[in-house]
């Protein structure tokens, strides 16, 4: 993924924002009102970690761009005795870094803005959201069920925590692997415990863990509601006693 180019060109075109500032800008413009549209929608992801990756790798682009600038020499016009040091033409300000960093100055604050609002909105929705585990839970919660009821609905999910992780993830929910299984009808009959009970004889594990997940509002399932609930689940299990 490009940082600098929000119409998805290909990675090794790295500085096209030097090519043609006013496209840039129309293009970061087009790219923040999108994110905007999918915050009023409760949208989370992926644009959420699309922007906590984006703003990395700009930081990572200003700090080469700081060091090549400060190796860059330039012709000699003076001695300073005091600090015993050569003084030397400052660099144009026309030049290639030059416009690269006035790109990145551009181009992070509204950017993490955007990231601390979507951050913001998260922490709400969060909050809008409750869990319970469904009976007992075992010693080992790493791999087990959750439950996202969506009205009458219960929208089943494999999850695990597997061993190899993703390194540095953007966000938790990464290091939450989930499968849809099935779909529950939930009633007098099929209840949360009668859904695991299920699960249980028919799954490979004999008491697997089974967390159930119910929102105040109604939240996008596979941009908000699942990402979060791997968030929650993650914390869960992660922060369990061994």
């Amino acid at each position: 993924m490009d940082p600098l180019s929000w119409s998805g060109s290909r990675a090794d075109r790295i500085i096209t924002t030097t090519l043609d500032e006013e496209l840039e800008e129309y293009r970061l413009l087009a790219y923040l009102q999108r994110v905007d549209a999918h915050y009023r929608e409760y949208k989370l992801y992926p644009l959420l970690d699309d922007l906590v990756r984006r703003i990395q790798q700009l930081r990572d682009l200003e700090k080469r761009a700081e060091d090549v600038t400060a190796h860059m020499a330039t012709d000699v016009i003076g001695l300073d005795l005091a600090r015993h040091e050569l003084l030397r033409r400052p660099l144009p300000t026309d030049g290639p870094w030059a416009m690269v960093q006035r790109a990145l100055e551009r181009t992070l604050p509204p950017l993490i803005t955007a990231r601390e609002r979507g951050q913001e909105l998260r922490e709400e929705l969060n909050e809008r959201i409750h869990v319970e585990p469904v009976g007992v839970v075992p010693l080992d919660a790493r791999e087990g069920w959750l439950l996202l009821r969506q009205r009458n609905e219960a929208l089943v999910y494999a999850y695990s925590l597997p061993i190899v992780r993703e390194l540095d993830p953007p966000d938790n929910h990464r290091y939450v692997r989930t499968r849809y299984f099935a779909t529950w009808t939930l009633g007098l009959s099929n209840t949360y415990e009668h859904i695991k009970a299920e699960l249980a004889r028919t799954g490979p594990l004999p008491n697997p863990a089974t967390f159930a997940f119910e929102s105040d509002i109604s939240l996008p399932r596979i941009e908000t509601f699942l990402p979060l609930a791997k968030r929650i689940t993650y914390e869960l299990v992660s922060t369990a006693p061994e």
